[in-house]
């Protein structure tokens, strides 16, 4: 064993390693983005169904029209959307927390969806029933990147 690992160390040491320095071309974006910040509630009445009770990815949904999320905010921008709780804290989406459905407690995930103009909230049980929900409040912040940008060297 000793025999392989000093020639391989000494090849390593003695024969050394040549390094060339490449220089690549990327994109730097105008530092700052503005972003665009609204508060929407998710009626309790207003909820679709996707899916068929009880079988897997049965959920919940509401949409909501955005027209700030621009092809340009998918490509560079982010969407950020909080769960805003009853004691007024912002919870960022996915928010999965215990819900008491009257026979146990099961697991609930809210979460989002972004397109092109839409925004849909979701939410899914562990179970994959549908329950009767309150209003939810959400907060929705749009981060929409700078326009102008150049290549650098």
């Amino acid at each position: 064993m000793k025999k392989i690992i000093i020639p391989v160390i000494a090849t390593l040491l003695l024969g050394g390693c040549e390094f060339h320095d490449t220089y690549e071309t990327y994109e730097v974006v105008k530092q700052g983005t503005d972003m665009f910040v609204d508060y929407i509630e998710a009626k309790s009445g207003d909820w679709h169904i996707s899916g068929r009770v009880g079988d897997p990815g049965c959920y919940v949904y509401q949409e909501f029209i955005f027209d700030e999320i621009t092809q340009n905010v998918l490509d560079k921008g982010a969407v950020l959307v909080y769960y805003i709780d009853g004691d007024n804290r912002d919870n960022i989406l996915p928010y999965v927390f215990p819900f008491d459905n009257g026979n146990e407690i099961i697991m609930q995930n809210v979460r989002y969806e972004v397109e092109k103009g839409i925004l849909t909230i979701v939410i899914e049980w562990q179970d994959f029933r549908r329950y009767d929900q309150s209003n939810y409040d959400f907060k929705v912040c749009i981060l929409q990147p700078g326009s102008k940008s150049s290549n650098k060297k």
